[in-house]
């Protein structure tokens, strides 16, 4: 430490450079203490940032990684919940006694067309829904609506139907019908389906593994689904009024279809399950890598809290004698010292 001496400037501006300097290595010493790791990392290493910077690349890499794999499997388990959910529609135990021929009443009747009617509105909601703003089952078209809102389909396939059937169909030809409305190249594809093509690309999870967004409310299953309903709401629209057997005979078809849908919705399930069980591996393995190279980073950058520590109390030390000095000279003057 430099001596003071009575009105020598030069001590007392020398003693404010070592005073901001002193300042300095404080609060870097107190933010090394603070995280861990030296702010100072050109010191560290030595000027050569080569291993670090490959480091912060695989940093960087992982948590793309982790958050796309992450993103996916959100996606994946929405989809699955509704996979799950329509299932479970299709196995209404109502349907089961359609489906086991028994003969039901006036008010069965329109019982089960309510409840196939609600189905099918169930249906396209659930097809129609997004996440986060992007639409789950419409393919590239991720900003807007997969299917035709419920209503209006059901208008179409009826006017389409009478269309094609001036003196109306008997309930086989009304099945049959309706099974073609929703086949491959028929007029859900034209009308019904307002979505995109499947998302082509595949999203790179890293170490060979890809996932992608196939699904669409054009799988086989999801037409089987509507079909389905379609068969039993149409009653709604006043077709075979006068005829129960008709009726009956209608919604046993939407029955034996709903079961049927629900093979193919297992089936779905199962393709779907394969692609949660890639993006959860994916995640699984982003998430290691980045712990792995985060230890290597601290390993190189860590401060060490032991010597840290006496390095801040050795300039703290410091900084409190050069205040003290600081205080003693400025209250130096001629008057005092001729005292």
């Amino acid at each position: 430490m430099m001596a003071s001496g009575l009105g020598d400037m030069s001590h007392r501006l020398a003693l404010q450079r070592q005073g901001a300097g002193l300042k300095r290595s404080i609060a870097t010493l107190s933010q090394d203490m603070t995280t861990g790791l030296v702010k100072d990392k050109s010191d560290r290493v030595k000027g050569d940032f080569a291993t670090l910077a490959t480091i912060n690349n695989a940093l960087h890499m992982a948590t793309a990684r982790k958050d796309t794999a992450r993103s996916a499997g959100m996606v994946f388990a929405a989809q699955q919940a509704i996979l799950d959910d329509l299932g479970a529609q299709a196995q209404s135990g109502f349907l089961e006694e359609f489906k086991r021929g028994a003969a039901p009443s006036q008010s069965a009747l329109a019982w089960g067309t309510r409840l196939m009617e609600d189905g099918f509105r169930h249906a396209v909601a659930q097809l129609n829904t997004s996440l986060g703003g992007r639409a789950l089952f419409a393919g590239t078209a991720t900003d807007g609506a997969a299917v035709m809102a419920a209503d209006d389909m059901l208008d179409a396939i009826f006017q389409d139907m009478m269309a094609a059937y001036p003196a109306g169909p008997d309930a086989d030809t009304a099945h049959e019908f309706i099974a073609a409305w929703f086949a491959v190249g028929g007029p859900f594809d034209i009308s019904g389906y307002l979505g995109g093509p499947q998302i082509p690309a595949k999203l790179d999870l890293g170490h060979g593994i890809t996932v992608g967004f196939e699904m669409t409310a054009q799988d086989p299953a999801f037409r089987q689904v509507l079909g389905a309903f379609a068969t039993g709401a149409i009653l709604s629209k006043g077709v075979f009024a006068a005829d129960q057997a008709a009726q009956q005979a209608l919604l046993a078809h939407a029955s034996h279809g709903l079961g049927a849908a629900h093979h193919s919705l297992i089936g779905l399930s199962a393709r779907l399950g394969a692609a949660e069980a890639r993006a959860s591996a994916g995640l699984a393995r982003a998430e290691a890598e980045h712990t792995a190279m985060s230890i290597a980073r601290v390993e190189i950058l860590a401060a060490d809290p032991y010597e840290t520590a006496m390095q801040l109390e050795q300039a703290m030390t410091q900084l409190d004698l050069i205040y003290n000095l600081t205080a003693r000279l400025s209250r130096l003057s001629l008057a005092n010292y001729l005292r």
